[in-house]
C-alpha cells in the first residue's frame, strides 16, 4: 500500500507540473494578444464605443463609430431629430434624446424626451413623458441612473432617472439655470453648467462649488471628467469664439487647447469627451477645412495632434465609452 500511495503522489505532481506550464502558455499567449490589441487600439475602448449625432442622410440620427473614426454606422432611423447620445458603461445601451413623434402617440407634441434603445439600435423605448425639453442624458459609471438637464418645473434644471424609466427624481431646485450634467468616475458628484459657469455638486444636488469665475456673457459648460477625475475638459467662450479648455478638477491651472490664430476662421470647438485611456480628448470642431459645417476631431490631451474623423455632413457630439 505504502508504494502505491507513492506512486500516486509522483502521477499527481507530474499531472500538475504539466498542467501548470499549460496555464502559463496559454497565460502568455493571453498577454501577447493583449499587447497586440493595445496596440492596434491606442484610444483605449473597445469597437463602436463612440456614439454621436449626424445629418448625412437629411435630419439628425444616432451614428457609432470605432475610436479611430472607422466603421461609421447609422443606428436610428426617423423623420424627425435623434440626438445628444451616450452609451452606457457596458455598453449595451445607447440613451439618447429626441423629439420623434412616437407611433403609440406618447409624444404627441413632438418636444425632446429622453430615449433608450439597444446598442446595435433596436428596441427603442421612450423614458421620459413631459411637455418640456429633456436632453442631454448621461449615464452614471454604475449604469443604474441617467442623468439629464430639463425644464419641465419651468426653469431647466438636473434629474435623473432609471434606465427602465422608473424613479423620475429632481437633484437641482435652483432659480437660475442648471444643464449639462456630468457625472465623476466615482459617481459621487455631478459636473454642470450654473448659468454662465461651472459648478460641481454632490449626486444629490448638495455643495456646489463654483469651478470657472469669468465674466458675462462668457459661457462655461459641456464638463466632460478625465477617468482617473482629476481634470475635466469643457467648452468656454471667454476668448471670443468656443473653445475646448481643461483643468484641474479643483479649478486650477485652467488652459485652452484650441486656441485659434487671430485670422483663422470659421473657428469652433465644443463638446469635449475623454478617451477612456485618458490619454485623447474627442471634441466637435468647426475649422476652415470644415466650412461651415461642425465635425469631429480628437487630438492629445494637452491639445497636440488633432485629427479630423467625421467629413461628410454635419457631425457633433461624441460621447465616448
Amino acid at each position: 500500500m505504502q508504494t502505491t500511495v507513492k506512486k500516486r503522489t509522483r502521477n499527481s505532481r507530474t499531472i500538475l507540473t504539466f498542467g501548470s506550464l499549460i496555464v502559463m502558455f496559454l497565460a502568455l499567449i493571453g498577454s501577447s494578444s493583449g499587447r497586440r490589441a493595445n496596440a492596434q487600439d491606442p484610444f483605449g475602448g473597445p469597437p463602436h464605443s463612440i456614439a454621436f449625432e449626424s445629418n448625412r442622410d437629411g435630419n439628425n440620427e444616432i451614428y457609432v463609430m470605432n475610436h479611430d473614426g472607422s466603421d461609421q454606422t447609422r443606428l436610428t432611423l426617423d423623420l424627425r431629430n435623434d440626438q445628444r447620445p451616450d452609451i452606457s458603461p457596458n455598453g449595451q445601451q445607447i440613451v439618447f434624446s429626441s423629439n420623434r413623434i412616437t407611433v403609440d402617440g406618447t409624444n404627441p407634441e413632438g418636444d425632446f424626451e429622453i430615449f433608450i434603445m439597444n446598442s446595435e439600435g433596436s428596441d427603442v423605448r421612450q423614458l421620459t413623458f413631459n411637455a418640456a425639453d429633456d436632453s442631454w442624458p448621461r449615464w452614471s459609471p454604475n449604469g443604474k441612473w441617467i442623468a439629464f438637464h430639463s425644464n419641465l418645473d419651468g426653469n431647466y434644471e438636473i434629474y435623473v432617472i432609471r434606465p427602465d424609466g422608473t424613479d423620475l427624481t429632481r437633484v437641482t431646485d435652483y432659480p437660475g439655470l442648471d444643464q449639462y450634467p456630468e457625472w465623476s468616475p466615482n459617481g459621487k458628484q455631478l459636473a454642470i453648467r450654473r448659468d454662465l459657469e461651472l459648478y460641481l455638486i454632490d449626486n444629490d444636488g448638495s455643495n456646489p462649488v463654483q469651478l470657472t469665475f469669468t465674466t458675462p456673457p462668457t459661457i462655461n459648460q459641456m464638463a466632460s471628467w478625465s477617468p482617473d477625475g482629476k481634470q475635466l475638459a469643457f467648452l468656454s467662450t471667454r476668448e471670443g469664439y468656443p473653445s475646448v479648455f481643461v483643468m484641474d478638477v479643483d479649478g486650477s491651472n485652467q488652459i485652452n487647447l484650441t486656441p485659434r490664430a487671430d485670422t483663422v476662421a470659421p473657428w469652433s470647438s465644443r463638446a469635449p469627451g475623454w478617451s477612456r485611456n485618458g490619454q485623447y480628448i474627442y471634441f466637435t470642431g468647426r475649422r476652415p477645412e470644415t466650412s461651415v459645417n461642425e465635425n469631429i476631431f480628437v487630438m492629445n490631451a494637452d491639445g497636440t495632434s488633432v485629427t479630423q474623423l467625421t467629413f461628410t455632413g454635419v457631425n457633433a457630439e461624441a460621447a465616448v465609452r
